[in-house]
């Protein structure tokens, strides 16, 4: 195993990926442990060098700023951050990239289904340079990574996607392909907090 990785499919790695059920409060790691590089499920995901990154768009705990609910996730369009709100007025805060699927601003949605290591359709999605997208297999270098949170709204599929990215450069600007893109080592975090139905907002 290449130094300085973890294994998900070892017995400490599986614990950490297979929690018996979803809730808020995982404890926030260092970075180098938080950003370190990780085989899961056949794929071998990069580490991020995160000091590299503005340090603003890493994960992290901060103050609510929305005095929204517990469990909300709020996306801060502008400052290209993701919120998930927790207990005590605190919220886990992410780096997020825009991709050229991401809807217009103060719309509400639903965390609607979600898959690990999804493949990416790309009928009718365009890249942000307004070139066709293609359909790419599950892997660390497909547009969706290594998780996918489908956006519902109204109770119907919105075509809106969390997802993960490979490419960290993308973090804090203008996502290539895709909706609303965090590095892979913050969706699977997302997706191991986020409640099923969750309250997506866009500010």
């Amino acid at each position: 195993m290449t130094a300085g990785c973890i294994d998900r499919q070892s017995p400490e790695g599986f614990a950490m990926q297979t929690a018996p059920s979803r809730q808020l409060n995982y404890p926030i790691e260092p970075y180098d442990k938080m950003y370190a590089g990780f085989n899961e499920s056949g794929f071998y995901v990069p580490g991020v060098p995160y000091k590299q990154l503005d340090p603003g768009d890493l994960r992290q705990i901060v103050h609510d700023p929305t005095l929204d609910p517990v469990g909300t996730v709020v996306i801060d369009p502008k400052r290209h951050h993701l919120y998930l709100i927790l207990e005590d007025r605190r919220a886990v805060r992410y780096g997020i990239a825009l991709g050229p699927e991401f809807p217009a601003a103060g719309q509400s949605f639903k965390v609607g289904s979600r898959e690990s290591w999804p493949v990416f359709y790309a009928a009718g999605k365009k890249k942000a340079d307004g070139k066709p997208a293609k359909d790419q297999p599950p892997g660390p270098g497909n547009p969706y990574g290594a998780r996918a949170l489908y956006l519902t709204q109204s109770g119907g599929a919105a075509g809106i996607v969390i997802h993960g990215t490979s490419n960290w450069r993308e973090i804090g600007k203008t996502a290539s392909t895709g909706s609303i893109a965090m590095l892979n080592q913050d969706i699977i975090d997302l997706d191991r907090r986020a409640n099923p139905g969750a309250e997506v907002k866009l500010l």
